[in-house]
């Protein structure tokens, strides 16, 4: 089944995103003009759970900031319509359509690090609907968390989607896996059961979706900061020129943080 032509992108309203958002977010339509474009806010995102998911509802509603939930959310709807899912903070530089074949499931990598915890970035996935790998996803979303991992990119991010990828590349061999997607898979009604295959899972290149690497110096001081400072975006021919081999870029704004001399503060 190849991967509908979706582009879903959340945001805590549906009218009030900074102006460099909604000139990316622009992009992504441009480039890809026959795809359905659906923009979803909080209210959205909790009526959809609440609908199709009321089992995960009350862990849902439990999370302590709605950065959570936008990362669910993304996770549930994939599994539910397939598509695409994009961060506001990212660019679209060329037409997705080469993405849509090559698995059932699509993820970037962000540097030339495997092991960096944050190397599967939760910005940008794409999948067909009714993917097993994400009732792998849920299943760990209902795991206690320890306290030491409140983040969000720990509990619902790019941490939790690395280990998501690691565990079902072993689902063959360690049987927590397949115990873990059929407890899921008893939560769902029959009209939600996933394809009943095993999930394609391809990780392309950083430079297909994430040229820029926050984790890298040079990229963040030099680039991605003073950008999300100024709250600016570069023309068109200078972000081509670039990333000439790339689909897409993140800025990585991480808008969900603190402001610096708030996260100082509270050291």
């Amino acid at each position: 089944m190849p991967i509908p032509k979706i582009l879903f992108q959340t945001w805590k309203s549906k009218t009030d995103f900074p102006e460099n958002f909604a000139y990316w977010a622009a992009t992504f339509r441009s480039e890809n003009p026959t795809y359905d474009y659906r923009l979803w806010d909080d209210d959205d995102n909790r009526a959809f759970i609440a609908e199709h998911y009321p089992w995960f509802l009350d862990t849902y509603n439990a999370y302590p900031a709605e950065i959570y939930r936008a990362d669910v959310v993304r996770y549930f709807f994939l599994y539910h319509h397939g598509g695409v899912y994009v961060d506001l903070d990212t660019e679209c530089l060329r037409p997705l359509d080469s993405m849509l074949n090559i698995a059932d499931v699509v993820l970037g990598r962000m540097g030339t690090n495997p092991h960096f915890e944050h190397s599967l970035p939760n910005a940008l996935m794409l999948s067909a609907p009714r993917q097993e790998f994400w009732l792998l996803a849920m299943s760990l979303l209902l795991e206690p968390v320890p306290v030491k991992e409140q983040r969000p990119d720990f509990i619902t991010g790019p941490v939790l989607l690395k280990r998501v990828h690691e565990l079902y590349t072993r689902r063959d061999v360690d049987a927590e896996v397949p115990r873990r997607i059929a407890d899921i898979r008893n939560r769902l009604p029959s009209a939600l059961a996933p394809e009943p295959r095993p999930t394609r899972v391809a990780a392309v290149p950083g430079h297909v979706f994430f040229p820029l690497d926050w984790n890298d110096r040079i990229h963040d001081r030099l680039f991605r900061k003073p950008m999300m400072r100024d709250g600016r975006w570069l023309d068109r021919k200078s972000v081509l020129s670039l990333f000439p081999q790339s689909l897409t870029v993140s800025y990585w704004a991480h808008s969900w943080e603190p402001p610096p001399e708030l996260r100082t503060a509270s050291r």
